[in-house]
């Protein structure tokens, strides 16, 4: 079985004590899940552990990364990203991709990491073939902890930079064909262009595209709601009428 999980190393040197007490005041709860965080003392140096899924196989369908800000530690920890909370309920995302029939199992009930493996190997009903990906590779609860943990001047000099040329790697490696992002922040890092107030939008009915500005090729990005974001009655159609328009224009442009 394929893992999603995979391990990164921050040396921080100076920052080191300061890190190491922002990560007890801010990720006390995760602290103690088995090799998630390890701090060294004498490297002075920080051994996390992250995720990403990029498929061992392929189809003829388009490829497309979903695009998220970071992992959350407690899906880290069960070996999958979006994976049930604390109190075991079902991340929104996964009903999201059902009732779009973006990613259809043919099984019911599976766990995190049959649901790792099922999408390794593709196995599953929909438009796309789908890469998960996050901008950050440090687990936290929030993406802004990031900076709160590391500080402004190494997240801006190590992290940032880091999350920018993976994220470059990553799409010429893989070929994809589109980048689809439910978070407003990571399209304005990544995209030529950018947005502000856009949920009335999404509700409008308007579909917000770019072109991802880290690489030369023209790959296109698009933002839609966030997957926890449950402000409207109408809420389940708004999400799925507009990842329809979506995947028309992807399937579109693949033709």
């Amino acid at each position: 079985m394929n893992s999603v999980n995979f391990y990164r190393t921050y040396q921080l040197s100076e920052i080191y004590e300061d890190v190491k007490r922002q990560c007890e005041g801010l990720l006390s709860k995760y602290l103690e899940y088995p090799d998630l965080y390890k701090f060294n003392n004498k490297e002075k140096s920080l051994i996390f552990k992250s995720e990403r899924l990029i498929p061992s196989k392929s189809t003829s369908r388009p490829k497309v990364i979903l695009l998220f800000s970071n992992p959350h530690p407690h899906s880290v920890h069960q070996g999958m990203f979006l994976s049930p909370n604390t109190r075991g309920r079902e991340n929104p995302f996964w009903e999201t991709m059902r009732n779009t029939e973006w990613i259809n199992f043919r099984e019911e009930a599976l766990n995190p990491l049959q649901i790792a493996n099922l999408c390794f190997n593709v196995e599953y009903e929909g438009p796309f073939d789908f890469v998960f990906y996050p901008y950050y590779a440090f687990p936290t609860r929030y993406p802004k902890e990031i900076k709160k943990i590391f500080g402004r001047e190494y997240f801006k000099q190590v992290i940032e930079p880091e999350a920018r040329d993976k994220l470059k790697r990553t799409i010429r490696e893989t070929e994809v064909n589109a980048v689809v992002t439910f978070n407003k922040s990571i399209f304005n890092l990544v995209s030529e262009d950018h947005v502000d107030r856009y949920i009335e939008s999404l509700i409008n009915g308007e579909l917000i595209e770019s072109q991802i500005k880290v690489i030369e090729e023209e790959i296109p990005i698009f933002l839609t709601f966030p997957t926890g974001w449950r402000y409207h009655k109408e809420i389940r159609n708004l999400r799925l009428n507009h990842l329809k328009k979506i995947e028309k224009v992807i399937s579109n442009e693949f033709e």
